[in-house]
């Protein structure tokens, strides 16, 4: 498929790396001598103060550059009339900044209708009747939507649940009885096979049949929805690759949660019911009703609404799942579509509830309306002093957010350089599998941090006390005690006599229902590892019982060392050829040093009360902020999760510092890897102090031109044209523009070098062949003065704007085409008579708000006689980027490769 965007209107050496894309391959001496050569011609023009303003302002601006376009040289201006763009990369050092890179591979998605003469056709037949089964088609698609997601994450969670469970089992049975290193070689040894097992079958499938199942897809979805077409994103493979994949990996014991894959799956699942059709074998069953639903802007709906339901059933958050679909997602908001990714993620989140309440036993109390669940925490409140703590936890969560991004950032780039082959990537993921499992047996026994189990009267069957040696393990600290009955059953380690006598057969260790496996390891008899309480179990199972045991059950140490291991581990996993999401892992860490933070204010400030819960909830979501930057639908899911919006307010003020915090450093972790893939995302806003760049100066040319007649062979030549941008202008028929051999490269020329406001300088030429030449005579200006035309060979240039014509219309008139038909064929049925156009003097926000607000693929530029002189393509403008960072704010004109 042909590319939207083009090489750069200059052949450049794709070898040099200091031949940056959008500058003059000219060297700095000679650009410095050419702008003395231009002041000296317009000292007449200048004067002393200006000088001093333009020297001033170089001063100030040191990083600036004045940058000579390829086929635009820079024209003449007055020293407050220069344009500041900065340059991304320094000379010889492009290599290592792939940040300021853009990858010309990604095209467009078309959400402009083409208004043709067989799109009115198709139209005439519209009715009232027609609009009206149209809008119960959305709505029952919302639904089946909503539905499958559902299904979907039943599967996961239940394939997930097994599937650890028996892993836990196996090396439970090994290592509940050792009591000394020597005998944890055989248990280690079995957790790490297992891991790297799970991990392997993972990888390989991720890698090598949907390699953009790997991560948690989130990037990759918010692109989608901004307009990015990216084969395979939405494949069934993909789909199959990343709820399996996602399944092994949690399993397989990486620092990884499934929440975020489930976005991604539910995307994939909107737009393939979006697709409306069914195979079975050749056949294809393709409802007529559902024709409309198939563009790509329902499509871009309809996926919104999916990854809304994805996260609804993630984290039984409804709302939240909207909000996050606004927050991070969608590009294009309308106000129906917000009611039907509602309805979407309310389906997903209460069919979930009640098949996984059915699935469980107890369909009439619909207590599973998520995949995670924080539990009822009991009644939190706080006080005015807690405030400026919660504002030091969202600062400290922002910090660490950005250190985990760098250091992602780090670890992706070594991974890009070093780490190619395929099999590298999987043989790096069960690397990292066996590492895990090393590290987790290493704090378990290494850093116990024994703890009591609270409330029993045991009769102990230990050798070492006899057979009827009674003790007691009394509970004098302060415990979180539960409202009601129900919240006996939180991972809290307090069991009936009943209960230990009829299961365990007065044995204190092993599983147990609702709070996972009482583990011993090297602590006495009597008390339990309260390490393997948050290790030795999923990530969602140690983030509960971080949120529900009570203040006293672990030490700031062993807490501490955990936070930074796993914090480590968790930057490392983020990025493997798995399929993985990076919600739990950040929560989880945020999680642990909150906990830290509660214990401490709670020793030396009694009257913060007992309830740690409070602190733990503020320092994981604060951390997932720093990491994602996200702030009001994470708020909401907090909430939703939680089920108590009393503590809605310091939630909401930890996470904007730390989202503040955390830009201050660098972007999240989903824009960074957006940008590291080069992908041309275009963001809400355009660039700042942008205003100066021109349309002229954007726009890509050569432009391929049509005629309203053209013959079957040229037609099928121009599909392979390098200057292709999946559409082409079709011009009035004035002057021929293309040659027998099919067409030819174009220069732009500008018939007054006198024009302060910038054109086009007459001695820029386009092709390498006319680089060192000056053979294309100056013609008699026709217009404006500003005007600028688009000139071949022999003084031919393009006609005036006619229409537009798309790669797929072409490609429809070839396959439609007799064989024997070799005369020219008339395109006109086909031709969009009435582009999206703009005059080559319109500044780069007008742009971008017009190409970014339509949603366009192609935006035609013309001049003051409406001659087309260019197109802008999505990179053309993604190419322009301003950021904020440490303070200062960049504008940054990047590099586009292939």
């Amino acid at each position: 498929m042909e590319k939207d965007s083009t090489e750069p209107r200059k052949p450049r050496d794709d070898n040099d790396d200091n031949n940056d894309t959008f500058q003059s391959n000219r060297t700095g001496k000679e650009d410095n001598e050419e702008r003395e050569s231009d002041d000296d011609d317009d000292d007449d023009d200048r004067s002393d103060g200006g000088r001093n303003e333009r020297k001033n302002y170089e001063k100030f601006h040191q990083r600036v550059r004045f940058p000579s376009l390829d086929s635009a040289c820079t024209p003449t201006r007055k020293p407050s009339e220069y344009k500041l763009v900065f340059t991304s990369e320094k000379k010889g050092a492009s290599s290592e900044k792939p940040r300021k890179r853009l990858n010309a591979k990604f095209n467009s998605f078309t959400y402009s209708e083409s208004e043709n003469v067989e799109f009115l056709k198709r139209h005439q037949y519209v009715n009232p009747q027609s609009i009206r089964r149209l809008a119960v088609v959305r709505w029952l698609m919302n639904f089946l939507v909503g539905f499958y997601v559902a299904l979907i994450a039943i599967a996961v969670t239940i394939c997930t649940k097994y599937l650890t469970a028996a892993k836990l089992a196996a090396v439970y049975a090994l290592i509940k009885d050792c009591r000394h290193p020597e005998c944890l070689v055989l248990p280690t040894f079995v957790w790490m096979a297992i891991n790297m097992t799970l991990i392997l079958i993972g990888s390989y499938f991720v890698t090598f049949h949907a390699p953009l199942a790997a991560g948690s897809g989130i990037p990759n979805v918010k692109c989608y929805l901004n307009g990015i077409r990216m084969p395979g994103l939405m494949s069934l493979r993909t789909l199959a690759a990343k709820a399996g994949g996602v399944i092994l990996s949690v399993a397989g014991g990486l620092a990884c949660g499934k929440e975020g894959p489930m976005i991604h799956s539910g995307a994939i699942c909107a737009s393939g019911l979006a697709r409306a059709e069914l195979r079975c074998g050749k056949r294809t069953w393709r409802p007529q009703v559902c024709d409309p639903l198939r563009t790509d802007e329902e499509r871009r709906d309809f996926v919104a609404a999916g990854a809304a339901s994805g996260v609804s059933a993630a984290f039984g958050s409804p709302v939240g799942g909207v909000l996050f679909s606004l927050e991070e997602g969608t590009s294009f908001v309308k106000q129906m579509l917000t009611w039907r990714m509602l309805f979407s993620s309310m389906t997903a989140c209460l069919v979930l509830n009640f098949l996984l309440s059915a699935i469980y036993g107890h369909p009439e109390d619909m207590s599973h309306p998520g995949l995670v669940s924080f539990g009822h925490i009991g009644e939190v409140s706080f006080r005015t002093f807690e405030i400026p703590l919660f504002i030091l936890m969202g600062t400290f969560g922002g910090l660490t957010g950005a250190v985990f991004v760098h250091l992602n950032y780090r670890v992706t780039l070594f991974r890009r350089k070093y780490v190619t082959n395929p099999w590298l990537k999987v043989a790096e993921a069960v690397f990292v599998a066996s590492c895990s499992a090393v590290m987790f047996v290493t704090l378990i026994y290494v850093i116990p941090d024994c703890q009591p189990i609270r409330g029993f009267n045991v009769t102990s069957h230990s050798p070492s006390l006899g057979n009827d040696t009674t003790y007691v393990i009394s509970d004098e600290s302060g415990t979180q005690e539960p409202e009601d009955d129900d919240d006996v059953t939180s991972s809290t380690t307090q069991f009936s006599n009943q209960s230990l006598d009829e299961e365990e057969g007065h044995d204190l260790y092993g599983f147990r229902e609702g709070h996972g496996y009482v583990f011993q390891g090297f602590c006495p008899y009597g008390e339990h590892n309260r390490m393997a309480d948050i290790l030795f179990k999923t990530g969602e199972g140690g983030l509960h019982a971080l949120l529900h045991e009570p203040l006293d059950e672990w030490r700031i140490v062993p807490l501490f060392v955990l936070f930074v291991v796993y914090h480590l581990l968790a930057t490392w996993t983020y990025g493997l050829s798995v399929s993985s999401g990076v919600f739990i892992p950040s929560l989880l860490i945020g999680a642990i040093w909150g906990r830290i933070v509660g214990i401490a204010v709670m020793t030396y400030i009694p009257s913060a009360g007992t309830n740690v819960a409070k602190y733990v909830l503020v320092g994981a979501a604060a951390n997932l902020g720093g990491a994602t930057r996200m702030t009001l639908s994470l708020t909401v899911i907090v909430i939703e999760c939680t089920g108590d919006i009393t503590f809605g307010v310091p939630i909401m003020l930890a996470l904007i510092v730390a989202k503040w915090t955390g830009d201050y450093f660098n972007p999240g972790i989903y824009d960074l890897h957006i940008e590291i893939q080069g992908i041309p995302l275009l963001p809400w806003e355009p660039p700042a102090m942008s205003y100066a760049i021109k349309a002229s100066e954007v726009m890509t040319s050569p432009v391929t031109c049509l005629r309203s007649r053209e013959s079957i062979e040229m037609l099928q030549s121009i599909l392979h044209s390098p200057y292709s941008h999946n559409g082409y202008p079709v011009v009035s028929n004035e002057p021929s523009i293309t040659s027998a051999s099919g067409f030819e490269r174009f220069a732009l020329n500008n018939n007054n070098n006198n024009n302060s406001n910038g054109g086009l300088d007459k001695k820029c030429r386009l092709s390498a062949e006319e680089k060192e030449e000056e053979e294309v005579s100056d013609t008699k200006e026709l217009g404006s003065p500003r005007a600028a035309e688009m000139r071949v060979k022999g003084d031919k240039t393009y006609g005036r704007l006619f229409g537009f014509l798309h790669t797929k219309d072409i490609e429809y008139i070839i396959a439609n085409a007799s064989a024997e038909n070799k005369d020219e064929v008339d395109l006109e049925p086909f031709i969009d008579r009435t582009p999206y156009s703009i005059h080559l003097d319109t500044s780069l926000p007008r742009v971008f708000k017009i190409f970014r607000g339509l949603g366009l693929r192609h935006l035609i530029v013309v001049n003051d006689r409406y001659q087309v002189v260019g197109i802008i393509t999505r990179v053309n403008l993604a190419r322009y980027r301003g950021e904020m960072h440490k303070g200062n704010f960049v504008l940054e004109e990047l590099k586009v490769v292939n």
